[in-house]
């Protein structure tokens, strides 16, 4: 009869320690789905917080690259403006350079007036100096209208740079679809 006790008793420890063993089972089970789903959530709620931020990007990279395009177009049209002042101010040099050589003339006529002819001698001096003054701004002028010619092609490379980020930036997306395509597979 002792034996029999000993066995129902051992029995009896073999069915609680396998009872707990399901229990702790379950219990990892449940443990192990909370955990899948919250992992699910994360991953859904991250995948939608870089959609996004990537939209915003691309949305700034548009914005960006059009008013880059704007900015050239601009300055194409700067640069021609330029061109037609320092033709201006070429043709003022030469009409300035025309009414020196009148004034001398003119000086030379109305040597009689010796007053007269001091103000005509000035106002030659001073012609001579405007003269010179034109002349270096002229030259100051093309010296710009190059700088404003190599920013133009600047900037035509800095758009095409942004082109080329635009194309980078739309296969990281294609990538990001790729990476996105096993999640679509869970059924939650």
């Amino acid at each position: 009869m002792d034996n029999n006790n000993n066995q129902k008793e051992i029995i009896g420890m073999v069915e609680r320690a396998l009872d707990d063993f399901r229990q702790g089972m379950e219990y990892r089970e449940q443990l192990s789905i909370r955990i899948g789903r919250r992992t699910t959530q994360i991953i859904r709620f991250g995948m939608t917080a870089l959609s996004i931020l990537g939209l915003a990007l691309f949305y700034l990279i548009f914005i960006l690259t059009k008013d880059f395009s704007n900015i050239t177009t601009h300055m194409t049209a700067m640069s021609g403006n330029m061109n037609t002042m320092e033709k201006s101010f070429t043709s003022v040099a030469g009409t300035i350079s025309q009414v020196e050589r009148t004034l001398t003339l003119l000086n030379e006529h109305i040597t009689v007036m010796p007053a007269l002819n001091d103000s005509v001698g000035n106002m030659d001096s001073s012609l001579g100096l405007l003269r010179t003054d034109v002349h270096s701004m002229v030259e100051q002028i093309e010296y710009m209208n190059g700088n404003v010619l190599n920013m133009t092609s600047s900037m035509q490379a800095l758009n095409n740079q942004f082109g080329d980020m635009n194309r980078t930036v739309g296969n990281m997306a294609s990538n990001m679809h790729q990476m996105a395509k096993p999640m679509k597979m869970f059924p939650f």
